[in-house]
């Protein structure tokens, strides 16, 4: 699979339907989200399970903000990368929790999927926090469901996921949502702020 090929035709949509992140160029965002899927690659178990999430990192936003179908994102790269690629799409509802609620549902069934949710999540997040954003605490009221959520659902996947690994990106995820403030108990999914 041609990363840099599946990058540069993302791009070009993004930029093509005049997509924005914060007044900047939209690659500012999934540049981002790119680059934690690489630093936590070792998550997956398999080479191919980190190609095809790295590469629908570039592509996760190309039906929801650039209004591109699932069968161009097929024909710009692979099933694998369209299928992680529509599992994380927003679906419509009246408001962002029945949103976020009924996207999740499906955003379960791929542990690839969720691993590039949590991606995203964790770009969003730590952005709006280093920029002062107002986006932020948003991002910390929905991480309060979210967590516990895909955390569950990812253990349905102990073949295909690094369990050391997904710890220690929990531990990031939960700081920049919670700051030093976050306790995790080893051994259950408690969380206790001081």
């Amino acid at each position: 699979m041609d990363i840099t090929k599946i990058s540069e035709f993302a791009r070009k949509a993004y930029n093509d339907a005049n997509c924005e992140y914060d007044g900047k160029e939209y690659f500012t965002h999934i540049d981002i989200v790119a680059m934690v899927v690489t630093k936590h690659i070792s998550i997956f178990n398999t080479l191919k399970d980190a190609e095809d999430t790295l590469a629908a990192a570039y592509c996760h936003d190309l039906i929801e903000d650039a209004k591109l179908s699932y069968n161009n994102i097929l024909d710009a790269s692979s099933k694998d990368v369209a299928d992680i690629v529509l599992a994380v799409t927003d679906v419509n509802e009246a408001n962002r929790l029945l949103r976020h609620l009924n996207t999740m549902g499906r955003t379960v069934k791929d542990y690839r999927a969720i691993i590039l949710k949590l991606c995203d999540i964790y770009a969003n997040a730590s952005y709006s926090k280093e920029h002062g954003n107002s986006m932020y605490k948003k991002y910390v009221e929905e991480y309060a469901y979210r967590r516990p959520i895909f955390k569950k659902a990812l253990n349905w996947y102990p073949d295909n996921i690094n369990a050391y690994e997904l710890a220690q990106f929990w531990v990031e995820l939960d700081k920049i949502h919670w700051g030093d403030k976050a306790i995790i108990y080893n051994g259950n999914d408690t969380v206790t702020l001081l």
